[in-house]
């Protein structure tokens, strides 16, 4: 019953459309906030002449904080509410900006860029992607269509704010050119926000059974929680994405200045924008694969190109050499991006993606804490990037024979085959026959003759 009500209840197309334009616009800001800090790392460096490492951990911290913050925030989000807790997120994002651009040391960005604003990008984020998921937010047939364009806002994002911040710091300092930014993206937030309350201002939400909300309730125990963490094969597949994590950002933060301080060449903003553009293009182009080939087969050969490429960038020496590394590590990053959530929908059970997806961001935060601090503490000690994107392409292709063993690895409670569900249902058949005979020696049925007045038998 509850679920007809919820497809009877579906936004009109209007308010579907705002939904996905709200959803769209946060992931242009959060996502271009996130890979475009390689531009302001380099402009950083030049400025304040900080250790690279230093720099390096203030964005590892911030996208530590962002992806650790998916699993409370979507578990929370439907108790706080869509609107409520965007509003917030995208509140705090702002002022964390402009707290940046007075920062008196780079030490003060680990508390106004790190922890406020990878706080606030997790707060704006899960907000506007888990109300695309809401029960009779979006029609069935219409929900592959919508999410597909609300994340290619984040592909889109990583090519206009690299390619606008870029542009500032070429007429601007770098705390000029992040007030600048701040207003921009506070207005596109603004506009977020009064997308997605227009969609969902009227919508009720239909009530659900008692038991159902005793199963919500129930998980949050901390036990229930982390209960997938159980499982071999989920512990395999998070194995797995920690490799993956900690070479994951290392392009995004030292590539820029690696072209500009190693090969002397001015192209970064077009090295950003392969990235992006290549990025959205592989949301859609894996999107459609999936549809034939089963996510894991892809996701396989994203680890490969991934691991692969950053072995071979130390070896390219031209502009030509650099931007063919940057197309295709972009698509095979933006390939993740896309077939996690497939992946765990195929490996698991489907209704427990969305807890899954805020769990597998805990081994891919810890990853990416790791992997751009390592990069550029190996780059104050030797003043050379070779060794470090050496080490974190090998890194990431070990996530392969990992991942490997958690696609092939047998669930702990499998489906089973016919033949064993046949034996099953007949064993269960004896076991209650057996039941109703030993209920009937015990109790012996009642004759009419013997039967009381009351309609129970005589003793």
């Amino acid at each position: 019953m509850p679920e007809i009500q919820n497809a009877g209840s579906v936004l009109s197309g209007l308010q579907q459309a705002c939904l996905v334009v709200a959803s769209f616009l946060v992931q242009v800001v959060v996502l271009g906030l996130v890979f475009s800090y390689g531009t302001l790392f380099a402009a950083l460096k030049a400025d304040t002449g900080d250790a690279a490492s230093t720099l390096a951990l203030v964005g590892s911290i911030r996208d530590f904080v962002f992806a650790l913050g998916a699993a409370p925030a979507g578990f929370l989000v439907q108790r706080v509410g869509f609107v409520r807790m965007a509003a917030i997120g995208s509140a705090l994002l702002v002022l964390g900006m402009l707290a940046d651009s007075y920062a008196p040391s780079s030490y003060f960005h680990f508390l106004t860029c790190s922890l406020v604003g990878g706080v606030a990008m997790t707060m704006t984020f899960i907000p506007a992607l888990a109300a695309l998921y809401g029960p009779g937010h979006i029609s069935p047939s219409f929900l592959p269509v919508a999410v597909g364009l609300a994340l290619s806002g984040g592909g889109l994002g990583t090519v206009v704010v690299n390619l606008g911040l870029k542009r500032l710091l070429d007429s601007f300092s770098w705390r000029d050119a992040l007030r600048i930014c701040c207003g921009a993206f506070g207005l596109l937030l603004f506009v977020s926000l009064v997308a997605l309350w227009c969609s969902l201002r009227q919508h009720k939400q239909t009530k659900e059974p008692t038991t159902k909300s005793r199963e919500l309730r129930s998980h949050g125990d901390v036990r229930d929680f982390f209960q997938p963490f159980g499982d071999l094969q989920f512990l395999l597949l998070n194995a797995a994405l920690f490799l993956y994590g900690i070479g994951f950002m290392v392009p995004f933060t030292h590539l820029v200045y690696y072209t500009e301080a190693e090969r002397g060449l001015e192209i970064s903003g077009e090295l950003t924008s392969l990235l992006g553009i290549s990025g959205t293009a592989a949301r859609l182009c894996f999107g459609l694969l999936s549809t034939c080939v089963k996510p894991s087969r892809l996701l396989l050969i994203v680890l490969l190109v991934s691991g692969a490429s950053l072995i071979c960038l130390p070896f390219c020496d031209d502009a030509a050499e650099l931007k063919a590394f940057s197309a295709i590590y972009g698509f095979s990053s933006g390939g993740r991006i896309v077939l996690v959530s497939l992946v765990l929908n195929e490996l698991f059970d489907s209704q427990r993606v969305a807890h899954l997806c805020g769990l597998v961001g805990i081994p891919i935060a810890v990853g990416t804490l790791l992997g751009p601090t390592f990069a550029g503490k190996v780059y104050d000690l030797t003043g050379h990037y070779d060794g470090t994107f050496f080490a974190a392409g090998g890194i990431v292709l070990l996530a392969v024979p990992v991942f490997c063993l958690a696609a092939l690895c047998r669930r702990s409670i499998e489906r089973p085959s016919p033949s064993r569900a046949a034996d099953r249902s007949s064993s269960e058949a004896m076991k209650d026959s057996e039941k109703a005979d030993h209920r009937e020696r015990v109790v012996p049925a009642c004759d009419a003759s013997e039967e009381s007045p009351h309609g129970k038998c005589k003793l």
